[in-house]
């Protein structure tokens, strides 16, 4: 009778144990899941965040990129989530990573880092003395970014990951629109978009500005449309409407471009 009660003494007691254990484990993924959703950045009431614009969202880059007239644009962004409080991505113009932009992201804004310089060898590029704010992070759901204007326009050429010269585009001047509809055509069609105006080789007073490269960002695509123009007049457009499946291979191999 006695080894009876101690059985069933013990057995009790084993139970007792998995089932704490059980809700040490639940508790334990609860925190986790937890802490993983309050990783993600949020913008306050009335204001929605920029890369909603900038990035395509996950579900669609994990297997998708955008074609159409020339390069296509593959989405490459670290961490790839929607969207941590800081980090970097890529604009890709081949799966190989042979021609990209590299933009970075904090709390605070969205900036420019760098770009591609000989598009067969990926190792070469141009890159920001210190990166450039494009946009505020968080931006009035129905209205513009406030203008950002950067004095400090110097970069550097690189070649086998090595910086070997610098250059200046004089001062720069940056507006992001409010979002409208637009019709982005391809298999985007209707699409809410904010332009991103970067206008380049300013005066000193961020006037008369030489150059200017307008990025159509549609929600939840990224840049649909580009545009440059030289003293007003457009030169070059490329745009990028079609959502086709595949995933780039590669990212640029020199981490000094944009770590």
């Amino acid at each position: 009778m006695i080894a009876y009660h101690h059985q069933k003494y013990a057995l009790s007691l084993l139970l007792a144990c998995l089932v704490v254990g059980a809700v040490a484990l639940a508790r334990e993924k609860h925190d986790k899941q937890a802490s993983s959703d309050g990783s993600l950045f949020s913008c306050p009431a009335g204001e929605e965040d920029a890369m909603q614009y900038f990035v395509m969202r996950k579900d669609l880059r994990e297997d998708h990129y955008l074609s159409g007239e020339t390069n296509p644009s593959y989405t490459k962004i670290f961490p790839d989530v929607d969207f941590a409080p800081s980090g970097y991505w890529f604009w890709l113009k081949s799966p190989e990573a042979h021609g990209f932009d590299i933009k970075a992201f904090d709390e605070k804004y969205v900036y420019i880092r760098g770009t591609e310089l000989e598009w067969k060898d990926n190792r070469t590029f141009k890159r920001k003395e210190q990166d450039n704010a494009l946009s505020t992070r968080c931006v009035p759901v129905n209205g513009a970014s406030p203008t950002q204007r950067v004095s400090n326009a110097r970069f550097n050429f690189y070649e086998n990951c090595k910086p070997y010269k610098s250059s200046t585009l004089g001062t720069i001047v940056d507006d992001l629109d409010a979002p409208e509809m637009m019709d982005a055509g391809g298999d985007i069609g209707e699409v809410p978009t904010r332009v991103l105006h970067y206008r380049f080789n300013c005066d000193k007073h961020f006037e008369n500005c030489k150059d200017e490269e307008q990025s159509f960002l549609g929600k939840g695509y990224g840049r649909w449309k580009w545009v440059h123009l030289k003293y007003g007049e457009v030169v070059k457009t490329t745009v990028v409407n079609h959502i086709s499946k595949g995933t780039a291979h590669a990212i640029p191999p020199c981490e000094s471009a944009y770590k």
